[in-house]
């Protein structure tokens, strides 16, 4: 019978455990390569149009794609199904990679990453995830149709709602605040060297401005016009008041005028007299004026301060009362008080001497009408033009 040292005997005891644990840990390897091959699945990816096979342990799309060494995947990229979609055998994934952008806003840097493929669509994404509130009448550096570029630069310039009048236009627009001289060029109004501007050209815009342009231009111009003639009186000897008497007929005379004329959006402003000639004089007309102020009627002279043409009718109305209380009789003549003022004397050719002390709703202007004793004498006179001599 074989007898074992103490020492040999501690010695087997070591062995044996070492042994054990070796089994242990191979158990244990053994069952986790079983777990881990049960859980195994493939999966189809499609980044960016290209198709990659993904072979993973994990249990949603989400952590299948963060922990794959075949590409980068980011929290931008967009994900079809959804991140947190479970994973399935042979399940078809679609990934829109995010690409690295700067964006401004005024006083903000962001330095991010975006899906979009076009800057309006990158501006969209954007201000949506970083609550901007971009606008599109906001303004870009660059066009947003342009695609997105890796490390593109997209800067935004926040608009303000400005009114615009220029070359017959009024319209209402929106621009980023610059000055008034390079608003003027961002809407492709080029000014002339005598053009105003409601605003100084080194104005800051602000919120509402009024920008008012006015075409201002000048102009030579050669006009032709009338001199009128003037009319010439000589005296002559019949009643003062009576129509001229036309000697000569006046004409008129042509003057030329080199005028420079300020037209301001296309109306006339100004006009300034440069030069002036005569070409044709004109012809004064020449007439004659009475200056007699008094006749001769009966042995009598008359003397008077006016006479009149004056259409002259007649009227009888016994027992009647006049205009400003008198009896009518024969000598009471009705005027009309604008021409001749009431209680003024007359005399009337045909008729004699007379008063004007009556009036009639007929009697306006240039008429009279003469008061007569009998129906008879009133037809017998009728109607006709006289001479009055206002007194």
């Amino acid at each position: 019978m074989i007898q074992l040292t103490r020492t040999q005997a501690m010695t087997l005891v070591r062995t044996s455990r070492i042994v054990q644990i070796a089994v242990t840990v191979f158990t244990i390897l053994v069952i986790a390569i079983i777990v881990a091959l049960y859980h195994v699945k493939t999966i189809n990816v499609t980044i960016d149009g290209k198709p990659v096979r993904i072979i993973t342990i994990f249990g949603t799309v989400g952590e299948a794609l963060e922990h794959s060494s075949k590409f980068d995947f980011y929290p931008e990229d967009i994900v079809n199904p959804s991140r947190d979609t479970k994973i399935t055998k042979d399940l078809a994934i679609e990934v829109t990679s995010s690409v690295p952008v700067q964006l401004s806003v005024d006083e903000q840097l962001f330095n991010t990453r975006t899906p979009a493929k076009t800057v309006g669509d990158a501006l969209k994404d954007l201000s949506e995830r970083y609550g901007l509130e971009i606008k599109d009448v906001d303004e870009v550096n660059v066009s947003r149709l342009e695609p997105v570029t890796e490390q593109m630069e997209i800067k935004v310039l926040r608009a303000i709602p400005i009114q615009v009048s220029a070359d017959g236009k009024k319209f209402d627009t929106y621009l980023a605040p610059r000055t008034v001289g390079d608003a003027l060029k961002k809407l492709g109004i080029v000014l002339g060297s005598m053009d105003r501007v409601s605003l100084a050209l080194g104005h800051m815009l602000q919120p509402n401005d009024q920008l008012t342009v006015v075409r201002v231009a000048q102009r030579i111009e050669t006009v032709k016009s009338e001199i009128p003639y003037q009319t010439v009186a000589k005296p002559a000897d019949y009643p003062v008041g009576l129509p001229d008497r036309t000697v000569s007929r006046g004409s008129n005379g042509i003057q030329e005028q080199t005028v420079k004329l300020t037209l301001e959006d296309g109306k006339e402003v100004d006009r300034e007299i440069l030069d002036q000639r005569v070409v044709e004089p004109p012809t004064n007309q020449v007439v004659l004026r009475g200056t007699q102020t008094s006749i001769s009627r009966g042995g009598n002279t008359i003397s008077f301060k006016r006479a009149y043409i004056m259409r002259a009718s007649a009227y009888c109305i016994p027992g009647g009362t006049t205009a400003t209380g008198a009896s009518v009789r024969t000598g009471i003549i009705a005027v009309d008080p604008r021409v001749i003022p009431l209680g003024r004397k007359v005399y009337v050719e045909g008729y004699g001497p007379a008063r004007a002390l009556d009036t009639g709703g007929a009697i306006k202007g240039n008429r009279i009408d003469l008061y007569m004793n009998s129906r008879e004498e009133a037809l017998s006179w009728g109607v006709r033009n006289v001479t009055v001599y206002v007194q």
